[in-house]
């Protein structure tokens, strides 16, 4: 046999694996906080909502936000923290995956399906995106390890871990019930339906995945069910025929873009190996037992049933598909590739990691590229140079800090992150968007508008608040390339007669 069924002690290969993740996870960090000017739009918004610690936010579940408010209180704010947080969650994935290689595969091949999984664009030029895709990844990659784990026996134990991987999941992004449905057929898959007790400890694992919902049951419920709302845009686009179709080939085809770099990867890789192997006789591999089967059985459906779902979710139901749901649904099909060539002895670790290593410098190569010749806002919004200019404006018009920031949220976000004491945000001035500030803060304390240069100011702020503007102004700075960009800003003065506490 090849080992999968050989005892093998769960650190076998650690080291290795965890630092092929590790410099990935620096490389992949280190790369926005060299390359941008201001942070994703994305990582803004969870630093608008980190004020706050509530059991749901305007448009998504909490444990994003929560992540990084842990960061914010033992680090500070800073773009560079939102890029380390989300290449952590990409690092934990990553070592889930290879622990869920070693289950199907001996040590080197599990080795060869972490290099060659490292390389899906989702992990790399989009890993620094702090969003709810990219923090769902661990829980995705924890719950398809406890799968497998179960279908090969393991205790009630990991049927609790199992569930409350679940539940995290799901509080954080409610695309986590694509992945339950696709545990539940994977463990039916791998026949776990036939294993003692299986009843009890399958709900066990749904006690454990529900119970930790009930808090943010509650909180949509008091909040107009608002993340519903956002959510409805997609799932209740009600698509036509055509368009059906056109938006599933289109969210495919996005999908084996990302995963291209893996994917050639994987080729390049075969391709090595069989010019270096030319001599070598191939590898006879016996029939796989039942064990065998069953584990690759529930592998293969982890790793295709959830992109499956999205098609099918399209053309059915007339859901409009977002790209970025790949970014979860695809974590495991570089794993599956290599299980599906795990007969051939072309595949080693050398050839893998120099396709690898070669796929990741592309990739840096390519962000570079569009660093110097195509940026977009977020490489030329020159943030740090505009909230000096913005600290100076308040100065002139207002003593003391400033407490408040309203306006487009990522705009406002960038600048508020560099100003002193980081002032809350309030997206538009929509009191919806920021509930942990008190309703009539903004009608008490002079606050400071922003507003894009080419809209009217009261297009992006409540009318009433823009028609007590004062000291409205274009500020206008250059980054160090000496690209220009510009701000509206503008004080919004507080109701007369009332005082600020």
């Amino acid at each position: 046999m090849s080992g999968v069924n050989r005892p093998k002690p769960w650190f076998a290969g650690t080291a290795p694996a965890l630092s092929i993740v590790l410099a990935c996870a620096v490389v992949w960090a280190a790369l926005p906080a060299v390359l941008l000017s201001a942070p994703h739009g994305d990582n803004v918004e969870q630093l608008n909502w980190a004020h706050g610690l509530q059991w749901g936010y305007f448009k998504h579940p909490p444990v994003p936000t929560w992540l990084l408010r842990g960061g914010i209180e033992l680090l500070g704010p800073s773009a560079a923290l939102t890029y380390a947080l989300a290449m952590g969650c990409v690092a934990v994935a990553l070592m889930m995956v290879w622990r869920c290689a070693r289950l199907a595969l001996e040590p080197d091949l599990a080795l060869v399906a972490l290099l060659v999984s490292t390389a899906n664009y989702y992990l790399m030029g989009r890993g620094s995106f702090l969003n709810h895709n990219t923090v769902m990844l661990p829980f995705v990659a924890v719950s398809a390890w406890a799968v497998l784990r179960i279908v090969q026996g393991a205790s009630w134990t990991i049927w609790l871990v199992l569930g409350m991987a679940q539940a995290l999941g799901l509080l954080t992004k409610y695309q986590m019930a694509l992945i339950v449905i696709a545990n539940a057929a994977a463990l039916l898959a791998g026949g776990v339906h036939r294993q003692p007790r299986f009843v009890r400890h399958a709900a066990l694992a749904g006690a454990a995945t529900l119970l930790p919902l009930v808090p943010h049951a509650m909180w949509l419920a008091n909040h107009q069910y608002s993340s519903f709302e956002y959510a409805s845009h997609s799932l209740l686009a009600g698509l036509g025929p055509v368009e059906r179709l056109r938006s599933s080939a289109a969210f495919l085809g996005q999908q084996l873009a990302r995963l291209a770099p893996a994917l050639l990867a994987l080729a390049l890789a075969l391709l090595i190996g069989s010019a270096g192997r030319r001599q070598a006789a191939a590898r006879v591999e016996p029939a796989a037992d039942a064990a065998d089967a069953h584990t690759i059985r529930a592998l293969s459906t982890l790793a295709l049933l959830p992109l499956a779902g999205i098609v099918v979710l399209t053309l059915v139901f007339g859901v409009a598909p977002q790209n970025h749901w790949g970014a979860t649904s695809t974590l495991l099909i570089p794993l599956l590739c290599v299980v599906a060539l795990r007969g051939t002895r072309r595949l080693t670790i050398a050839p893998a990691a120099w396709a690898t290593l070669l796929a990741h410098l592309s990739a840096v190569i390519w962000n570079v590229v569009v660093w110097q010749t195509n940026p977009g806002p977020h490489h030329t919004f020159a943030a740090r140079a505009l909230t000096s200019l913005v600290q100076n404006h308040w100065a002139r018009h207002q003593s003391g800090p400033i407490r408040l920031v309203l306006g487009p949220d990522w705009e406002a976000g960038s600048i508020a992150l560099y100003l002193p004491g980081w002032p809350a945000v309030i997206p538009s001035a929509d009191t919806r968007q920021a509930p942990w500030v008190e309703p009539d803060l903004i009608v008490r304390c002079v606050a400071l508008g922003f507003g894009r240069p080419k809209e009217p100011l009261e297009n992006q702020i409540p009318a009433t608040l823009a028609a007590g503007a004062t000291g409205r102004t274009i500020l206008v700075a250059r980054d160090s390339r000496g690209r220009e960009s510009s701000i509206q800003a503008a004080l919004i003065a507080p109701a007369p007669g009332l005082i600020c506490p």
